[in-house]
């Protein structure tokens, strides 16, 4: 009985990883395994007082334990889950912290890595630190953010062309002549119309390779826009739905 007590103290110590337990008798074990249990409940306690009313400065959701703190040189703590953090550093390519602006240390960001990837193994984070170190993926970054808002600015431009048309009824001023708008001389008014959602198609699929929810969201309310207005507007409706 005793014997198998013993076996069975030492597997729990080599499942909870406790070290220089083989030389132990049963009664060393147990206060060891005391010590442990009584270092959890400690540590459990303490996390609930420290992360009390902590909440992401990213995402403003509570964050509980484990999450990455960062601590400024004046003591004050800023919380972040690991995946608002991560996904924020790569999705800016911006290494320093979000609230104080201050650039995290080459030690802060491996041993965000490495917590990251000891708490949630199964995530395939990328390296924070690498993305410090190569000043072409913030350059890529910034490329495809310009790329966007100038898709943006176009959108919202071909959109307010599109509904002054609209407002105006220019569909039935049956004017066959060429006309000139934005500057741009037009054989017809329809071809006009075409033209412009024909730009808009690409623009909005050049969007999609960047951000495709932005892009069908950007569809839906112009959608939305074109309906709140008065008269039979569905021929241009069902164009852009098309798109």
């Amino acid at each position: 009985m005793n014997t198998e007590t013993l076996k069975t103290l030492r597997e729990i110590c080599k499942l909870k990883k406790l070290t220089n337990c083989s030389k132990l008798n049963k009664n060393e074990l147990i206060v060891k395994l005391k010590k442990y249990f009584a270092s959890i409940v400690i540590q459990k306690y303490y996390r609930m007082h420290f992360y009390k009313n902590a909440t992401d400065h990213i995402t403003l959701e509570v964050v509980n334990y484990p999450c990455f703190i960062f601590r400024t040189k004046l003591g004050k703590l800023y919380f972040y889950n690991y995946e608002s953090i991560i996904k924020y550093i790569m999705k800016t390519g911006n290494t320093k912290d979000p609230m104080t602006r201050i650039q995290y240390s080459d030690e802060d960001l491996i041993r965000l890595d490495s917590e990251a990837k000891k708490h949630f193994p199964n995530n395939t984070f990328k390296s924070c630190y690498k993305i410090k170190k190569n000043i072409n993926y913030s350059r890529r970054i910034r490329n495809r953010e310009n790329e966007i808002l100038s898709y943006q600015m176009r959108l919202d431009e071909i959109k307010t062309n599109i509904l002054i048309a609209i407002e105006s009824d220019i569909f039935s001023w049956d004017y066959q002549e060429p006309i000139l708008l934005d500057n741009i001389e037009y054989p017809s008014i329809n071809s006009y119309i075409n033209s412009i959602l024909h730009e808009f198609k690409l623009i909005i699929n050049n969007l999609r390779s960047y951000d495709r929810s932005s892009a069908e969201f950007y569809k839906i309310s112009f959608i939305e826009s074109i309906n709140n207005l008065e008269g039979n507007n569905n021929s241009i409706v069902q164009k852009i739905q098309n798109i």
